[in-house]
């Protein structure tokens, strides 16, 4: 991917700017990006960004045009993301848009993409993750919830955890063990979805430390799916999960060098505003020189983050170097947040109950919720062996 813009590119990049300048209402426009995960903006509240996006035919940039979406080149979707992050508006990350529509559009059969892909993309439905269980979190594959093979569905018993907005959604995409005697552990997992209401499930919401409800305890209790319900192939789910998790790991926030960069540039703005004795935070060249250092790190991501889509842009698959995405963003964002609460003292632990603000108090949400960082998704330690091994090749 050549990073130098070509005069196409640059045309394609001014046309974002103006639709963003013209189109995009006040109030939706110099907005942090939070990695606070609370209940952000409404859905009347997004209305008119929603509308905006829709008039322009930019609902799902990276869909395809046959599907609904804008149909963008990875130069363009790079573009596109560099300016919505650096104007402020909202984060369209949805489970949904993001995750669940790009694995329809690979796997899904003809009417599953015809039932769910367009109330996807005009968001008339919430879909929650169902991967993570008790005894299976980054060691995803020994996961245990049963589903049993009949003719015409399947019958699930079993428990997932941390499953995100389950206590909102309409629907979940789940992984389960449709073999229970497999050679291999990653062997006989069916990705299969299912309905919320489905009678049998029970969903029990988890307050977490940032005093949200994000998190969810989910129980299948004899639970009945309809075959036609299963994307891609019986027993095969594990290849879905995987191709889902490149996507996950590669549009997640704080993978995202954009937002980081944002991160750092909001923690150098307060830096410069804080008093300390007879000047401010930004005077000390230590805080000078740390946060140089996270300048350099978010500029490695990025263009690592750039090869990566390279490899996507040339018709492969995103490459393992997305587990460093998760890995080293996730990390950065630890010490971004760490640091700010340091120039911030007293202030950094003050709470503040608007995580889509702006004010001194949104750092110590963002403290609570980072620690989460580098555990959900595959912990650092598990990241760092799965790189060891298929990135640098070291022997097990």
């Amino acid at each position: 991917m050549d990073v130098n813009e070509t005069p196409e590119l640059a045309t394609f990049r001014a046309e974002v700017r103006d639709w963003i300048e013209t189109r995009v209402p006040p109030q939706l426009k110099g907005l942090r990006q939070s990695i606070v995960q609370g209940p952000g903006l409404s859905h009347e509240e997004l209305q008119p960004y929603n509308e905006a996006l829709a008039d322009k035919g930019w609902l799902a940039p990276h869909w395809p045009k046959e599907h609904g979406g804008a149909g963008f080149t990875i130069p363009q979707l790079v573009i596109f993301n560099e300016e919505c992050a650096k104007a402020g508006v909202p984060d369209r990350h949805t489970t949904g848009l993001d995750m669940l529509g790009p694995i329809l559009i690979k796997y899904g059969t003809p009417q599953q993409q015809e039932q769910f892909l367009d109330r996807i993309l005009h968001d008339r439905m919430i879909w929650a993750q169902g991967y993570s269980e008790p005894e299976a979190g980054s060691d995803l594959a020994g996961l245990q919830l049963r589903a049993e093979v009949r003719d015409d569905s399947f019958v699930l018993n079993g428990q997932k955890i941390w499953t995100s907005k389950a206590h909102k959604a309409d629907w979940v995409f789940l992984l389960c063990r449709s073999d229970p005697k497999p050679k291999r552990k990653q062997e006989g997992i069916s990705f299969i979805l299912c309905e919320m209401n489905t009678p049998g499930i029970t969903v029990r919401p988890i307050v977490t430390m940032d005093d949200f409800t994000h998190f969810c305890e989910v129980f299948f209790d004899n639970v009945v799916v309809p075959r036609e319900n299963l994307v891609g192939e019986l027993h095969k789910g594990w290849e879905v999960a995987k191709a889902l998790l490149g996507h996950e790991r590669f549009l997640h926030p704080t993978s995202n060098p954009l937002l980081i960069r944002n991160a750092i540039n909001n923690l150098k703005s307060v830096a410069r505003e804080t008093p300390v004795g007879n000047g401010v935070a930004w005077d000390n060249s230590d805080l000078r020189r740390r946060v140089a250092a996270l300048e350099m790190d978010c500029d490695g991501l990025l263009y690592t983050r750039y090869r990566s889509l390279t490899r996507i842009e040339h018709g492969a698959a995103p490459g393992p170097e997305t587990m460093m995405f998760k890995l080293f963003g996730a990390e950065m964002m630890q010490r971004i947040i760490e640091l700010h609460q340091e120039v911030e003292a007293q202030q950094g632990v003050v709470w503040d109950d608007t995580p889509q603000g702006n004010g001194p108090g949104e750092t110590a949400r963002h403290a609570t919720n980072i620690r989460a960082a580098t555990i959900r998704g595959g912990t650092s330690e598990v990241q760092r062996n799965i790189i060891a091994k298929r990135v640098l090749g070291l022997p097990d």
